[in-house]
């Protein structure tokens, strides 16, 4: 009997320095003299009738590349010789699959060599090779490589799949190198031959077959410690949020046709022009009445930088003394090579409903776009565009006529009467998945509610119009909320900085309560209102609605930014639909970000929505950011200013804070925008902005998120405000900013993007001509000095996959004596 651990004789085998045992040693040595005479045999049948390379017959254009229902899977072709296949990410949490297949082109051999990467955890995604009706795994870990070398026939199916078990965390890529396959049939008399060559390399496979299913058993277990360890130390069990079921409080109140409040006629710029300014002449001040200006509402400060003293920027030969912010390159100045429009004025908004509105400084742009139109936002008004920039209604509609509510200020009334003042404006266009007979508008503001002599009250509302049709100039439901929340803690309150984003189920709501009672705004805590898609859009009298009220305990609880979803790339579809929001340490910054999830909002479809909220256990180490200090402007012609006695400077523009403003989510990766203070090139602060791209998961309860890709947006010695981003379903979009500055007046811009890429140029879309010589910038007329800017910009994407941005900036048009803003609408096609 042989002996347990002994040689065939009994005798202790010898140990070679290799690690093989010599009968072994000799077993290899043989097996691979077999397989080496068996590959020279085939290679000497096939060299004549195999093409190396994906080159003719095998060029890549004759491949067919098949992706599954949740998969969103892509090839490229380098050179000749290579091809890279990205997996499936789209994002939905559901199984995805991609193939890369071709006919074989004759018999012989199919080989190549492999590379497999992946940023995701062993075991979610994975790659092999396709033959015939076959799949055949090599790898789910990344840094995995080989060769294979496979016989095949003519006809039979060959090619390369990509799978992912969830489509989030990063897709998996693999690289293939040194291919071949056959093209023809071999001759007759190279059958024995190919009988004989296979049967050595059978040979060969046979007599390492035993140490292959030990190597690959321990390789299995290695894995699967691998896959149960990895997502323990990247994921942490996340904190979750009760929140309370408040179907009901969100009322169908009445149904608006937007098309009937515009006048029966065109707008006429010119007489509206000379309407207000007879209502104007013989005052001193531009307006007969006080202005309004819309307060960017900061929460308590936090342990940290602290933030900038509006107006260090003064003193130019003495920049701002922060904590210092990493050097990076300034982006490159280029003409726009997209298209665009002049959208809506200051003199739109002011004179919209008969002029019965307030001068409102800043505009807050919001852009919605669908079925060939665009929807813009600004302030207290919309309007309606065709694609080519042609505005459809006669003249701007008030938001007041469009919720059905009485003017902000009646002026043909003695006393003056104050009726609801309107702010924070969002839009938002939702398409179907079914018919575009069910695309939906969605117009969103909120308001602090007054008494008849314009006294500010301690209630406030919420106002939703959703669109019964496709049309954006037809009925809409108008939805309101009362947002006082008097029963909870530090209430009286009002919903400021309200934010709007959907899944597939939900469309969500977040803004900041703020207590108002003692007429100084005090931060209580932040809340997200989920409210039933399908409801809305069949104009439900009470659509099912879930809110959650979010403490404020470690600085993030602040300005919670919803993500939307461009058209073509798929909702989180796991964990009963999600939502994704992101928030910074707004009032002092730093160097986090927090990620929230918002799951369960199936049940928004139910008579007992149940959605849960959670948060991330720890936030996400990102690139520092920290709160901007104001931005110079270009001296220029300033009407207004010159008013004044003495006549005042150009004024300094607000340079906003560290919140998110903008968060897009497409082919499973979160995209986020931030205003910042950068240090440019020559050492000297700028306001500039921050990109982060977010590779979020939520597996097995667990809540994480890496960085792909983040950095800063600069231009040496000037300023980019309010950046927001949006992407296509394949990661490609642009980051519209307002560029303004010693060298720049005011002026619509856009930097193109790509996931992968460090953004590098500065595209200008609209030149600006002049300084912004807006009533909020003078000292003279009882402000600061420091002229607001719009706490926002707006980017989206249509259904072609084009970017559309809107952008304030100052353009040479007609405008008030109050103010000179327009707003740009930018089209770029990636």
């Amino acid at each position: 009997m042989r002996n347990k651990g002994t040689g065939t004789d009994g005798a202790e085998p010898t140990i070679l320095p290799d690690g093989l045992r010599e009968p072994h040693r000799r077993m290899h040595s043989f097996s691979t003299l077999l397989r080496v005479c068996g590959a020279l045999i085939l290679i000497a049948i096939f060299t004549r009738s195999a093409t190396a390379g994906f080159i003719g017959l095998y060029d890549i254009g004759n491949f067919t590349l098949t992706n599954s229902q949740f998969a969103d899977g892509t090839v490229s072709n380098p050179d000749a010789g290579t091809i890279v296949i990205t997996g499936p990410n789209d994002g939905s949490d559901i199984a995805g699959m991609t193939d890369l297949t071709i006919a074989s082109l004759g018999t012989g051999l199919f080989q190549f060599d492999y590379l497999y990467t992946s940023d995701d955890i062993p075991g979610f995604d994975f790659a092999g090779y396709i033959m015939g009706p076959d799949f055949f795994q090599l790898a789910d870990t990344s840094g995995e490589s080989g060769s294979i070398a496979v016989n095949v026939s003519l006809g039979d199916l060959i090619g390369f799949r990509l799978a992912t078990e969830d489509n989030l965390g990063e897709p998996g890529v693999l690289t293939i190198t040194n291919f071949s396959a056959p093209v023809d049939v071999p001759e007759p008399g190279a059958f024995a031959l190919t009988v004989l060559g296979l049967a050595a390399m059978v040979a060969g496979i046979r007599a390492r077959q035993q140490r292959q299913i030990q190597s690959r058993l321990r390789c299995c277990a290695h894995l699967a410690l691998i896959a149960a360890l990895v997502p323990l130390l990247r994921a942490q069990a996340p904190v979750f949020y009760s929140g309370v079921d408040v179907t009901g409080q969100l009322a169908l109140k009445r149904v608006v046709n937007l098309s009937q409040q515009a006048p029966a006629t065109p707008h006429a710029l010119a007489s509206a022009r000379t309407a207000l300014n007879a209502l104007n002449s013989g005052l001193k001040t531009p307006e007969d009445l006080p202005y309004v200006r819309s307060r960017r509402l900061l929460p308590p400060l936090v342990p940290g930088p602290a933030p900038h003293a509006l107006g260090l920027m003064r003193d130019l030969a003495n920049p701002i003394t922060a904590a210092s912010t990493p050097s990076a390159t300034s982006l490159t100045v280029t003409a726009a090579p997209g298209a665009g429009f002049n959208a809506l004025s200051h003199l739109d908004q002011r004179t919209a409903n008969g002029g019965n509105q307030f001068s409102i400084e800043p505009p807050s742009p919001s852009i919605a776009v669908g079925d060939g139109y665009i929807l813009e936002g600004v302030n207290d008004a919309v309007n309606v565009y065709t694609a080519s920039g042609s505005p459809v209604l006669n003249a701007p509609v008030s938001t007041n006529q469009l919720f059905g509510l009485a003017p902000a200020i009646n002026r043909n009334t003695i006393p003056t009467a104050f009726g609801v003042y309107l702010t924070d404006m969002k839009v938002f266009f939702e398409p179907s998945k079914e018919s575009q007979f069910k695309d939906r508008w969605f117009v969103l503001q909120r308001s602090q509610d007054t008494d008849a002599f314009g006294n500010s009250l301690t209630s406030s509302h919420l106002y939703l119009a959703v669109s019964k049709t496709n049309d954006p100039t037809g009925d809409y439901a108008v939805y309101e909320m009362d947002t006082t929340n008097p029963n909870h803690a530090g209430c009286p309150c009002v919903a400021d900085f309200p934010q709007i984003g959907a899944d597939e189920f939900g469309f969500h709501i977040s803004w900041n309560e703020f207590n108002v009672a003692s007429g100084t705004p005090l931060f209580i805590d932040a809340a997200i209102l989920s409210v039933s898609k399908a409801a809305l859009v069949a104009a439900a009298s009470a659509p099912a609605a879930f809110q959650f009220t979010i403490p404020f305990t470690t600085g993030y609880e602040f300005a919670l930014q919803p993500a939307f979803t461009p058209p073509g790339a798929s909702n989180f579809l796991g964990n009963g639909g999600l939502e994704y929001f992101v928030s910074t340490v707004v009032s002092s910054g730093g160097n986090h970000v927090m990620l929230w999830a918002v799951t369960n909002t199936s049940s928004l479809a139910t008579t007992q929505p149940a959605p849960t909220l959670l948060r991330i256990a720890a936030p996400i180490t990102t690139l520092n950011y920290t709160f901007p200090d104001v931005a110079n402007q270009r001296p220029g012609p300033l009407p207004y200013g010159s008013t004044f006695i003495p006549p005042e400077p150009p004024a300094f523009l607000d340079g906003g804070d560290a919140r998110v403003l903008s968060l897009s989510y497409a082919g499973g990766r979160l995209y986020m925008t931030l205003q910042t203070a950068v240090m440019d090139q020559n050492g000297r602060f700028v306001v500039g902005g921050a990109y982060v791209v977010l590779s979020p998961t939520l597996r097995s309860g667990n809540l994480a998120a890496t960085v792909l890709n983040q950095g800063y947006l600069f231009l040496n010695n000037n300023h980019l405000l309010r950046p927001a981003i949006a992407v296509n379903p394949q990661g490609k979009g642009a980051i519209t900013v307002t560029l303004a500055g010693p060298d720049w007046y005011p002026s619509a811009a856009f930097i193109p993007f790509d996931t992968v890429s460090i953004p590098s140029t500065l595209a200008i879309a609209a030149l600006g001509t002049s300084p912004e010589d807006g009533f909020t910038g003078y000292p003279g007329g009882g402000f600061t000095g420091v002229a607001r800017w719009g706490d926002y910009n707006g980017a989206t994407v249509s259904t072609d996959g084009a970017i559309w941005m809107v952008v304030e900036y100052i353009g040479d048009f007609p405008r008030t004596d109050a103010a000179n803003w327009n707003t740009y609408v930018i089209r770029r096609l990636p």
